[in-house]
C-alpha cells in the first residue's frame, strides 16, 4: 500500500475506535414507561432518575453534561414522558398526527422561539427526520448573544409520546449531538 492508503486507513481505524469507544462507555438510564436511554460519558441525570412530575402531568427527567467539553458549552437535555397515549393506530400514525394541522405548527414554532431567547431564528424548521431507527419531529433554534440555543423534539414509541429539549451555548454547525445521541439510544426496555 501507498503511504497515502495507509495513512487513511489508520485513519479510519483510530476514528471506528473512538466511536466504540464512546458507545461502550454509554450508560443505560431506565426511564418511566418502560423506556430506555444510553446516557454518554461525562453525562448525568439532574434530580431523581424517575424524573418529577410537572403541572401538565409531564414526567421530566433532566440530563446535564459534566464533560470537560461541556465546560464552555453548557449543555442540558430534557426528556418529556406523558402517561396518557396518543390515539392512532400505530407510531406513524400518532407521530404524523402531532402536528396535523397548520396551527399546530405554527404553535410550536412560536412556542420554541420564546422558550429560546428574545429575537431567536429558526436555524433548523420543523419537520421529520430520522434519529435512531425511529422518525422525531424537530425543530432547532439559534439564540442570541448570551442565551442557549435549542434543539426541540417529540415522538411516539409504543404509543407513548416522548419529547426532549437540548439547549446548548455552542454556536458552530455540529451542535446537540450528544443530544441526538441520546434521542437515537431511546427504546422500548427490554
Amino acid at each position: 500500500m501507498t503511504g497515502h492508503r495507509q495513512f487513511a486507513l489508520r485513519l479510519v481505524l483510530v476514528a471506528g475506535c473512538a466511536l466504540l469507544a464512546g458507545r461502550a462507555s454509554a450508560e443505560p438510564l431506565p426511564l418511566s414507561g418502560g423506556l430506555v436511554l444510553d446516557l454518554p460519558q461525562g453525562w448525568r441525570v439532574d434530580g431523581p432518575t424517575e424524573g418529577e412530575i410537572g403541572k401538565d402531568g409531564r414526567t421530566r427527567v433532566q440530563l446535564i453534561c459534566e464533560a470537560e467539553a461541556c465546560k464552555r458549552t453548557q449543555e442540558t437535555c430534557t426528556i418529556l414522558m406523558r402517561v396518557q397515549p396518543v390515539a392512532g393506530a400505530d407510531d406513524a400514525t400518532r407521530l404524523a398526527s402531532l402536528y396535523a394541522a397548520p396551527m399546530d405548527r405554527y404553535f410550536r414554532i412560536r412556542a420554541v422561539l420564546r422558550s429560546t431567547s428574545k429575537d431567536a431564528q429558526v436555524l433548523e424548521p420543523l419537520g421529520r427526520v430520522s434519529l435512531g431507527p425511529r422518525d422525531w419531529w424537530t425543530i432547532e433554534t439559534d439564540a442570541r448573544h448570551n442565551y442557549k440555543s435549542g434543539l426541540f423534539a417529540e415522538t411516539v414509541i409504543d404509543g407513548r409520546y416522548l419529547g426532549v429539549i437540548c439547549k446548548t451555548c455552542e454556536t458552530g454547525s455540529e451542535r446537540h449531538q450528544a443530544g441526538r445521541a441520546i434521542m437515537a439510544s431511546i427504546r422500548p426496555a427490554d
